[in-house]
């Protein structure tokens, strides 16, 4: 199993110069804690529901390059899956984003990760029986 199994679809990101109130608007839509920054695809950085409630200061609607996180844990589609929990559990974050030729190609989060895991068990087990 490897991070390209458990990628979240669709893939949403926002760009540098987006609100980031916008990217706080498209988290609560999907449901998500973090999206990734890119430009043209090619990865940026994220912005965390935290980065957008802290804000920068002093500054009325900042952009979301104001308030991303940079550099950040990330995956590549071949990324072995255990290994991402591993690692997503050390640095305690909830989502990690996915690259390829660093372009962003999606997001892996602890509940994908759980949900892949699951299938995967579910179907050993029905091998099985």
């Amino acid at each position: 199993m490897k991070a390209a199994d458990a990628m979240v679809r669709p893939l949403v990101t926002v760009g540098p110069r987006d609100f980031a109130r916008h990217a706080a608007g498209l988290m609560d839509d999907f449901g998500l804690t973090m999206l990734p920054v890119a430009d043209q695809r090619v990865f940026l950085g994220v912005v965390t529901a935290v980065d957008v409630l802290r804000g920068k200061e002093g500054v009325a609607s900042p952009h979301v390059q104001d308030v991303m996180s940079q550099p950040v844990l990330v995956a590549t589609t071949d990324t072995p899956a255990a290994a991402l929990f591993d690692a997503m559990t050390r640095y305690e974050v909830l989502s990690v984003p996915v690259l390829d030729e660093g372009q962003v190609v999606g997001v892996v989060t602890r509940l994908s990760l759980l949900r892949l895991i699951t299938r995967s068990e579910t179907g050993r087990a029905a091998v099985h029986s």
